[in-house]
C-alpha cells in the first residue's frame, strides 16, 4: 500500500532515468487541460508528491498532445493483447511512474510486472502503491542493459506474454536494443512487443545539434533509431510486424486542440516529419 506522504519525495535522477519525468509531466499536463486526451487523474497526483521543478522537461501543447496520445495507444494496445489472451503476462521495461498498472482493466488470472533499475523503483514506492489488492503485481529493480539476466527469470514461461518498451529503445545503444530484442524473440516466450522508434533523420539531427531540450536537459540522448520497420522482420527471425503508426497520425488526433490539429496535417505532407517517429507492435513466437 502507498505510505503516508508527510513531505515531498526528493528526487536525484540523472540522465536516462530523469526522463520519465517529461512523459510524466506531459500526463499531469494533458489532465488538467481544458480537454484531456489520456486523462491520467494519477499522473497529476505523482507529480504532486516529488519534491521537483517540473519545468525543467515541461514540454509545449503539441507535444503534450502526441505523448498522450502515444500513452493511449500502447494502453489500447494492451487492452486488446489481455482480451485476447486473459492468462498472459504483462512486462512493463522503464516503467518509470506510469501509472500504467492503474489505468487499463486487467483480470485476475493476468500476471503484471513493472522493471525499472533500482533507483527509479525506489522512487516509485515513495509515490505509487507497490501492491494492487486480489492481483499478481510485482515491482523489480533492476537494469536491463547489463549481462545480468537475472530479471529474465521472473517472467513466467507459461502464458502469452506482452512487452511494453514506450519511450525506451531510442534511448539504448543499436547493440543493447539487439541483444534486448532477441532476448524475447529467441527465448522461451511468445507474445507481442510494442515500443516506440525514431528515424535515422531524427537521430542524426539530434546528434548534430542536440536532442529536444527537456531530453538535453536532463543530460540523455537519443542512440538508436528504426529506418524501416519491415526491416525488423528479416533482422530478427520470428518477429512479426502487425502495426506501424506514425507519431503524427496516432488514432484519436481530432481530440488534439485545432491549432495542434492543424500543425500535425501540415507535417503529415513532409515525409521526414511524418516518418520521424513511429509506433510498432510486432508478434513475437507462435501465439496463435
Amino acid at each position: 500500500m502507498l505510505p503516508p506522504q508527510p513531505s515531498k519525495a526528493p528526487v536525484s535522477l540523472t540522465g536516462v532515468a530523469e526522463t520519465l519525468l517529461i512523459p510524466l509531466a506531459s500526463r499531469a499536463s494533458d489532465v488538467v487541460s481544458g480537454r484531456p486526451i489520456l486523462g491520467d487523474r494519477h499522473a497529476k497526483d505523482v507529480l504532486d508528491r516529488l519534491d521537483y521543478d517540473s519545468q525543467k522537461v515541461a514540454l509545449g501543447p503539441v507535444h503534450n498532445a502526441l505523448l498522450a496520445l502515444r500513452t493511449r495507444l500502447f494502453d489500447v494496445w494492451t487492452t486488446s493483447f489481455l482480451g485476447r489472451h486473459p492468462r498472459a503476462t504483462v512486462l512493463h521495461l522503464a516503467c518509470g511512474l506510469d501509472a500504467r498498472v492503474l489505468r487499463v482493466e486487467w483480470g485476475k488470472d493476468v500476471r503484471w510486472i513493472d522493471l525499472d533499475l533500482p533507483e527509479v523503483v525506489a522512487l516509485r514506492r515513495e509515490v505509487l502503491p507497490d501492491s494492487v489488492p486480489g492481483r499478481d503485481y510485482r515491482l523489480l529493480g533492476a537494469s536491463i542493459t547489463g549481462d545480468d539476466e537475472g530479471w529474465l527469470e521472473e517472467i513466467p514461461r507459461d502464458g502469452k506474454l506482452v512487452v511494453i518498451m514506450e519511450g525506451l529503445l531510442s534511448y539504448l545503444a543499436e547493440e543493447t536494443v539487439e541483444r534486448l530484442l532477441r532476448r524475447f524473440v529467441e527465448g522461451p516466450w511468445e507474445g507481442e512487443l510494442l515500443f516506440s522508434c525514431i528515424s535515422p533523420v531524427v537521430l542524426k539531427r539530434s546528434l548534430e545539434v542536440g536532442a529536444p531540450k527537456a531530453v538535453r536537459d536532463t543530460g540523455a540522448a537519443f542512440q538508436s533509431a528504426v529506418e524501416s520497420p519491415e526491416a525488423l522482420e528479416d533482422l530478427y527471425p520470428g518477429m512479426k510486424l502487425l502495426e506501424s503508426i506514425s507519431a503524427i497520425g496516432v488514432p484519436g488526433v481530432e481530440q488534439a486542440p485545432v491549432f495542434t490539429r492543424f500543425l500535425l496535417y501540415l507535417l503529415s505532407w513532409i515525409p521526414s516529419a511524418r516518418d520521424s517517429g513511429r509506433y510498432l507492435r510486432f508478434q513475437f513466437g507462435d501465439i496463435g
